[in-house]
Order: C-alpha cells, then structure tokens, then sequence
C-alpha cells in the first residue's frame, strides 16, 4: 500500500486522506495493516501518539483528523464533546433523498456513545442535495458528532441509499441513459472536509475526492470538477442555518 497523503498539518495534529478498504484504527497486533499503523510509520511517531478524532467506516474514503500531542488531544476531544468538529461528506445515490436533518434511529442496534452508553440525543445528518442527473444524485451531508455507519444508515432512511453501500440496501451498480453499467467497488461516499479546533477558532480544511466516488462523478456526468471552492458551497448549503444564515 502507498504512504498515508497528509494533506495538512498544524501544531500537534495532521489531516490524512484515508482510502477506502481500510480500517481507521484497529488494535496493531490484530491489524497491522490499519491506517492508524501506517500514518503513525509515515509521520515517524508512536501508534499510541498518533490519536484519531475522525473515524472512517473501512468501505469509506476521506480526511480524516490526528493529534499528535496529548494537550492537542484534548482540545480535540473536548471540541468532539461540544458538537464543534464538523465534517462534510459527499455522496452519490441512485436516486434524491428527503433532505433535511435526520434523526433517524436504528431499530436493531440503537446508536451508542464508544464507552457503550445511549447518547444524550439522536445524532443528526444533514442532508443538502447538490445536483442530480437521470443516473444519480449527488448530495452532501454534514456530521458533528458521528456515529457507527451514521451517514450510510440516514440516507438509506432517507430513501437514498449511498451507490455501492450493499449493507444498507445501496445499487451495486448505476446505468446511463445511453445503457452505460459502472459497477462500484467501494461505497460512492467520502469526506471532503473537516473543521479543526484552533486555538480561539476553527480552521477549515477541504480537499477534492480522490477516491472512486471521483470516478463515479465523471462517469456520471454530475459534478465534473467537485474542486474546494465547489465544496465550500456545498459547506456553506450544509450549515447556513448553524452559522447564523439563511436554513
């Protein structure tokens, strides 16, 4: 596998692109091949230093967020407490979901905090549809506080399922007008961006797909150049009514 790609870094914490196909984090004696492992090798410093505040599911691609500092790390953790770390995903379904906040609760395994207690309330996705072609519909949604396959299960909920998401009921393919067929080898989902807590404020920090979801665009005809400043539109879409704007 290729080197984990930091995409940025400030005083005791980095931003890395993780693909999709790999854990964020796993105990290294169980997964050696874990990204956690290979960022900590890349950066040069202890596994137990390298600390995630952002976890991935393993079908799903993006940045994620490091500390490498206990102090940072507390900060960060703090912020996470506070619903300030606020992340941006980009999908791409089969069809457009209900868009909205969700709030919607699993009925098999109701969300749990990661010391295994019922959260204070429902995790909230929100969910903003960016553009939609006769293939597919490319939709954004924005997280504070993330939970086990939260974004996946909102939008099945919502009517949506993520392309290429088969545990939640997601095509394993998508069909041009024209009789075109694009299979999906990983879920068409990805982080583009994330706020990091820095020191009296927050610093954005946004990147464009990288994985197959920017292959899936193309193909699609949706979105064909999904840069920063696109998605710092779909930002904008996602949190106007938290930032004081327009909802």
């Amino acid at each position: 596998m290729s080197a984990p790609a930091v995409v940025a870094r400030g005083p005791g914490w980095v931003v890395a692109w993780k693909p999709a196909g790999r854990a964020t984090d796993a105990d290294p004696e169980r997964d050696p091949t874990s990204f956690r492992v290979a960022l900590a090798a890349a950066l040069g410093v202890p596994f137990r230093a390298c600390h995630p505040h952002t976890r991935l599911d393993v079908p799903v691609a993006g940045l994620t967020l490091w500390s490498l500092e206990a102090t940072v790390r507390r900060r960060f953790l703090d912020a996470t407490r506070r619903g300030e770390l606020r992340k941006l995903y980009v999908a791409l379904c089969g069809r457009p979901p209900l868009a909205g906040p969700r709030r919607d609760v699993p009925s098999r395994a109701p969300w749990r905090t990661r010391a295994g207690r019922p959260p204070a309330g429902p995790p909230e996705t929100r969910v903003v549809v960016l553009e939609s072609g006769p293939a597919a519909t490319l939709v954004a949604a924005g997280i504070a506080a993330g939970k086990w396959h939260q974004i996946r299960l909102h939008l099945a909920a919502a009517g949506a399922p993520v392309l290429g998401d088969r545990r939640h009921g997601g095509a394993a393919r998508i069909v041009r007008p024209d009789g075109a067929v694009l299979a999906a080898p990983a879920a068409a989902l990805e982080a583009v961006a994330l706020e990091v807590p820095e020191g009296t404020g927050r610093r954005r920090v946004a990147a464009a797909p990288r994985g197959f979801l920017r292959d899936a665009l193309a193909w699609s005809g949706l979105a064909a150049t999904l840069d920063e400043e696109r998605i710092d539109r779909a930002w904008a879409a996602t949190w106007a009514a938290a930032d004081g704007g327009p909802a």
